[in-house]
């Protein structure tokens, strides 16, 4: 009886401790479910994308939100490049395409404040076939830096738009923050914009259109980058002078073709316009908030999307 009873109480124990051991194997699983987000996913080829032989960018992802990730954007590219209904083309040529059997659509992106993420669309986009327009913007930190009196340029910027223009076949665009650039930095913008576009074009990019950034200064003293151009209208912030602080400052302005610019991006005509950076019922726009297929042949689109939204 004695016998029985001590192996009765070691099955006992040892019962209790599988019992422990499953629990911390099941909360370490779901620990790690939980943590999905770090497990980076891959196309099955170029883990990495090379800019240069020093410049390596990491062409994996994230997945943290099922509309926003790569695996989303390019089931959308799968579906573009495999419709008949849709006629694709760079916002260089957007104006004077028209089409009476297909929706005539362009991908606009603006870079903003991430080139690695645009690089990575790019990439992808050219795995489609598919060739689209980026603006860069001058005043990213990519692009360069302010030291109190100008902005020093990041000579490696060249690098990556090259790889985006030359290897992936798209559209480089200029990505204007000229009011910024005098309202909040005593730049005077024409000397700049001049300055910048002879560096720009001198290394071979083919710019000939820009769109205004949407900068967080806009917003405090109500004005548009598109202000520096006469060609653009007024449409109702402070279109010929911005107050800031005790001063009035007059915003400079040029026009398009002075500086051999083609096409301004808010100036074109479409149909429907659509842009990640709008918000429907509190969320963000994404393409499935749209059923692009319904829209009618000969119609006119845009879609606006910015890399950093998708990285």
């Amino acid at each position: 009886m004695r016998n029985l009873q001590n192996f009765n109480l070691w099955d006992l124990r040892l019962l209790k401790l599988v019992k422990k051991s499953v629990l911390v194997v099941l909360i370490v699983l779901g620990f790690l479910s939980c943590k999905k987000e770090d497990n980076i996913l891959y196309p099955q080829n170029d883990r990495t994308i090379q800019i240069t032989d020093k410049i390596l960018i990491d062409n994996g992802e994230r997945v943290k939100d099922s509309y926003f990730s790569y695996q989303h954007y390019d089931d959308f590219l799968n579906y573009l490049s495999g419709s008949d209904h849709f006629l694709i083309v760079q916002l260089k040529d957007f104006k004077k395409t028209h089409s009476t059997d297909k929706v005539v659509l362009a991908l606009r992106y603006d870079i903003d404040e991430d080139i690695n993420a645009a690089v990575k669309l790019a990439y992808r986009e050219n795995k489609h076939g598919i060739r689209s327009t980026y603006f860069v913007l001058h005043t990213a930190n990519y692009y360069g830096t302010f030291d109190g009196r100008s902005f020093i340029r990041n000579n490696d910027i060249i690098y990556y738009l090259k790889k985006i223009q030359d290897d992936y076949g798209h559209e480089i665009g200029f990505h204007n923050d000229l009011v910024t650039l005098q309202l909040m930095y005593g730049i005077p913008p024409k000397k700049y914009l001049k300055d910048e576009l002879e560096y720009l074009r001198g290394n071979n990019l083919n710019i000939v259109g820009t769109t205004y950034h949407g900068s967080q200064y806009c917003y405090i003293y109500h004005y548009y980058n598109a202000y520096f151009w006469y060609e653009y209208p007024n449409n109702g912030w402070n279109y010929e002078y911005i107050t800031k602080g005790f001063k009035t400052i007059k915003i400079e302005k040029d026009s398009l073709p002075n500086y051999n610019f083609e096409y301004e991006g808010g100036l074109l005509d479409q149909d429907y316009f659509f842009a990640d950076c709008n918000f429907i019922k509190g969320k963000r726009w994404n393409m499935s908030m749209v059923d692009l297929d319904t829209i009618k042949p000969g119609k006119k689109v845009i879609i606006l999307l910015h890399p950093a939204n998708w990285d």
